[in-house]
């Protein structure tokens, strides 16, 4: 099972209890913003707490 919109930093913690994974896309992006860029520092502090989560 996937959680899929609206995953961020603040929820990932309580969506991963439910789901399985996730799926992201604005999240990684610079400001948030979909348009942007991945932001890799976003993606490194998102996964970070990912991997905390998981241990």
């Amino acid at each position: 099972m996937l959680a899929n919109t609206g995953v961020c930093l603040e929820n990932v913690e309580e969506q991963l209890c439910i789901a399985d994974g996730c799926v992201t896309a604005t999240t990684f992006k610079k400001d948030g913003v979909f348009a942007n860029f991945v932001d890799q520092a976003r993606v490194a502090k998102f996964m970070e707490k990912v991997r905390h989560i998981r241990q």
